[in-house]
């Protein structure tokens, strides 16, 4: 296991937020309950420029993506989540192509879909 791995550090295991600016203030709305409901863990959120600015103050850190198309930057994409071995992914964008990286990131972390309502599935 390597050094920096969530077991051996004593850290919780981070929870990932994707948000590629859609949904406006509903998806505002839904970071913050996710903000509330992983309280005790690192809340990472991938997200454009806009989103960030929307998003101030409701995540430990922010990972700019400029939602650049194109098979390297989906690449990229899945890479970076891999490393960072979220416990959940939330996919508030919902769109194909997130919803196509859940199978590209090893290991598989439990990766949850947030419906248009903003409304947060339970964890199973």
């Amino acid at each position: 296991m390597p050094a920096s791995s969530p077991a051996r550090s004593g850290r919780a295991s981070p929870v990932i937020v994707i948000w590629l600016g859609a949904g406006g203030p509903a998806r505002r709305a839904a970071l913050a309950g996710l903000r509330v409901r992983h309280a005790g863990a690192p809340l990472i959120l991938l997200t454009t420029p806009e989103g960030a600015r929307a998003a101030d103050g409701l995540a430990d850190e922010i990972w700019s993506d400029g939602a650049a198309r194109g098979a390297a930057a989906f690449l990229a994409r899945a890479r970076r989540l891999s490393w960072a071995s979220p416990a959940i992914v939330y996919d508030l964008e919902g769109s194909p192509a997130t919803r196509f990286l859940r199978f590209c990131v090893w290991p598989r972390p439990q990766w949850r879909v947030v419906a248009q309502g903003g409304e947060i599935p339970p964890l199973s």
